[in-house]
């Protein structure tokens, strides 16, 4: 049994306004005492299939990104599981990239058990190295979602490694 191993990839452009939001979660995610240090945190910016080996072995992904679904500005936006499939990618060029990425991790069998998309409906995507107001203040709920998914994950795997060391029904061994 291979171990677990969680990586959060941030993905965007800090030269497109509110594109770069997945990005500047990394960076916060970094600063954050709250944060695990034994999970990866990967700034993947539009890199694409260049992250197909940074993110081998990562059996639990958490992409961060700015995704226009058409929904209102500042929306915090979930895919995971089937979901991925129909992420929207005619507005974002690394949704592209992240899509064939995930595909080609897919094809060799090397693609994480557990995905998890985390987005925020960009208000505007143009040339500028600031978000607008609206995505900013999306910003704090996007670390704190992503700090609630990590959190959840890393509980997941120490009860399954709890479990794989004292199968469930029986009493935990002595220590002397």
């Amino acid at each position: 049994m291979n171990p677990a191993r969680i990586a959060v990839l941030g993905l965007g452009n800090l030269m497109r306004t509110d594109d770069a939001v997945g990005m500047l979660a990394i960076q916060q995610l970094r600063a954050d005492p709250r944060f695990p240090r034994c999970v990866s945190l990967i700034e993947g910016g539009t890199l694409g299939l260049d992250l197909l080996h940074p993110l081998d072995g990562v059996t639990h992904l958490l992409a961060l990104d700015a995704i226009d679904a058409g929904a209102t500005p500042g929306t915090l936006l979930r895919f995971a599981g089937d979901e991925i499939v129909d992420l929207p990618i005619s507005k974002s060029v690394h949704l592209l990239g992240f899509s064939d990425l995930i595909g080609a991790a897919r094809l060799t069998g090397r693609a994480p058990a557990e995905i998890v998309v985390l987005g925020v409906q960009p208000e505007i995507i143009g040339w500028g190295t600031q978000l607008t107001a609206t995505a900013e203040g999306a910003l704090a709920a996007l670390v704190e979602t992503a700090i609630a998914q990590v959190s959840r994950w890393t509980q997941e795997i120490e009860r399954a490694q709890i479990d794989v060391l004292v199968p469930a029904g029986e009493p935990e061994p002595a220590v002397a």
